[in-house]
């Protein structure tokens, strides 16, 4: 029979732990449970007051009582706490006095915050405290308006953040690109940012001039993408991401480049805005001719066939993943647009296939393709027309050591016995590569 050791002499490892790592662990805690610990002893009380991040939340409630209530528990915590804030988030909604709000700000700015992340929607709420532009300490800047309360963002001339590397701008207001383009000029360490459908009153030019920049994410608002230009001098971007290909896109120095993700967008229908779209599409694949794995997605099907947008040759590529709808059937476009990647070993498709005239011969795409493709995902497969193409890849790809196909999901009466039936299609079909794995996910 096993000893049994009485509760008492169990050694208390939690509480011979530094206070320091204690206030860390428990700052991991949603707040309002990470406060109750401070009734278990008169040293918790002092612990929970010394948490270093801070996670402040009212869930955008609608009730005016639940917003009060949240305005004096914050009051308290931050007026109990103690020493330095390292994370300072704030979720706040409609009913939350923006005067408590820039007072919560402040007292993150006087206590050395590193990381700022606030996402508002204050109705009176138009201008963040000046001292944001201005901390020391600020490495990491987080800022997101809610759409129904957007609040523009007011940049003072003077300017000073030393240590930020990180700045996202959500949903944001901006006057004019004035703003935006003299903040990033002082931001001379960032190195990750993030602007995301931030609404312009006039037309703007984004100018993007940063040597230290690695990762670039920039999201156009779908209803004015069309009157934006680009700007990018970047030579340290590892990554850019870009949703809606705007009017204007000029690089000049892109070439440590490795990952990319592409939003087409949508097909504008007037001519002379499709042709700059036009430029601008061009322009961009020129830019980012050095990346070695690409993500592209849209209603592209619409214009490759046709010949209106070429992607220039990317001869680094190596990975490639498509996600959009072929409106005149893979067999039509597939050639057309894998001849831009003469170096393609892995290849990630989830398309929509509308029609399927006929299969294509082999010859009509890239001999290369056949001889290095190793890795092939088939992403929402529904049903023949999908397993058509499973089947031509199959039957070519010489080299293939691993094709995976993953079945759109829908509800079934039995699916265990419907995965059963496709898995035993996927091995029975011919395949040039005798290594070559086949798996349904």
């Amino acid at each position: 029979m096993a000893k049994q050791v009485k509760v008492s002499e169990v050694a208390d490892r939690i509480s011979s732990l530094p206070d320091e790592l204690l206030s860390h662990i428990i700052s991991f805690l949603p707040l309002n449970q990470a406060v109750c610990t401070s009734i278990l002893s008169k040293r918790w009380s002092k612990i929970s007051t010394l948490m270093s991040n801070l996670n402040l939340e009212d869930s955008f409630t609608r009730r005016k009582s639940d917003s009060h209530n949240f305005m004096n528990f914050v009051d308290r915590v931050l007026f109990y706490h103690i020493g330095v804030v390292d994370k300072f988030r704030i979720r706040c909604g409609g009913f939350v006095d923006s005067y408590r709000l820039e007072g919560w700000i402040r007292y993150a700015l006087q206590n050395d915050v590193r990381e700022l992340d606030l996402s508002v929607a204050c109705k009176k709420f138009n201008m963040l405290p000046i001292g944001v532009f201005t901390c020391d300490t600020l490495v990491a800047l987080r800022l997101h308006s809610h759409k129904r309360c957007m609040f523009d963002l007011k940049v003072p001339v003077k300017i000073r953040l030393p240590s930020l590397k990180i700045l996202h701008l959500s949903g944001i207001g901006l006057l004019d690109d004035d703003p935006i383009n003299r903040l990033l000029s002082s931001c001379s360490l960032l190195e990750e940012l993030v602007v995301d459908r931030c609404i312009l009153k006039t037309r703007c030019r984004f100018n993007i001039s940063i040597p230290t920049l690695k990762r670039l994410t920039i999201v156009f608002h779908e209803r004015a993408y069309k009157d934006y230009e680009i700007v990018i001098d970047a030579p340290s971007l590892v990554y850019f991401k870009c949703r809606q290909i705007p009017k204007g896109f000029f690089h000049k120095n892109l070439s440590s480049l490795v990952e990319a993700d592409i939003e087409f967008g949508k097909v504008l229908e007037s001519a002379n805005t499709f042709t700059s779209y036009n430029t601008a599409a061009t322009d961009l694949f020129k830019g980012i001719c050095n990346v070695k794995s690409l993500r592209i997605c849209g209603l592209f099907g619409k214009v490759f066939p046709q010949g209106k947008i070429v992607i220039p040759e990317l001869p680094k590529l190596t990975s490639l993943s498509i996600d959009g709808c072929f409106f005149v059937g893979w067999e039509s476009m597939l050639p057309v647009l894998l001849a831009s990647f003469p170096r393609l070993e892995a290849l990630v498709l989830k398309v929509n296939i509308e029609i399927v005239k006929e299969v294509p011969s082999s010859e009509r795409f890239p001999s290369c393709l056949w001889s290095q493709l190793k890795t092939l995902k088939i992403l929402s497969c529904q049903g023949r027309k999908e397993m058509q193409m499973v089947g031509f890849f199959l039957k070519n790809a010489e080299v293939l050591e691993n094709l995976s196909v993953e079945p759109r999901e829908r509800k079934r009466p039995k699916p265990e016995k419907w995965r059963s039936k496709i898995t035993k299609k996927l091995l029975k079909l011919p395949k040039a590569s005798k290594n070559c794995k086949v798996l349904l996910v």
